[in-house]
């Protein structure tokens, strides 16, 4: 009786253990250079991966659609991430000697870009965002 319940506790707590993800959303985050109808990054810490979606709005799409005629308005894409002294970095992009990475700073609720050249480093602000929502996600 005893051990038929431990082993269902058990197999409850490994259950459960495995079926949760820690997934953090930067959502409603606003750039000073375009205007969105939607831009939110999606963390998934279990996965190691960062799901951006953003829709521009129509002025900032008509801007963007006249230096690129490839830029869509609306858009996801994918990233690999990690963390990193107490912050959450996005994969490098780019090559040695001039590279990009994604900074997700949830403390001021930012998304920043470090760009490296020639061993100089630099950090700007992308996006500041209205909310972020940390939670854990049954898969």
């Amino acid at each position: 009786q005893i051990m038929k319940k431990n082993l269902i506790i058990l197999i409850f707590q490994f259950y459960f253990s495995i079926s949760l993800a820690d997934i953090i959303i930067f959502k409603d985050c606003k750039n000073n250079n375009f205007s969105y109808e939607k831009n939110e990054y999606t963390l998934d810490l279990t996965k190691g991966l960062v799901t951006r979606e953003f829709i521009y709005d129509d002025e900032s799409y008509e801007k963007l659609k006249l230096n690129d005629i490839n830029v869509k308005r609306k858009n996801t894409t994918n990233k690999g991430i990690a963390k990193e002294n107490g912050l959450i970095v996005s994969e490098i992009a780019g090559y040695p000697a001039f590279y990009t990475q994604m900074i997700f700073d949830i403390k001021d609720s930012s998304v920043k870009i470090k760009t490296v050249l020639n061993n100089t480093e630099g950090i700007s602000l992308v996006s500041k965002c209205e909310n972020v929502i940390n939670f854990r996600k049954e898969s």
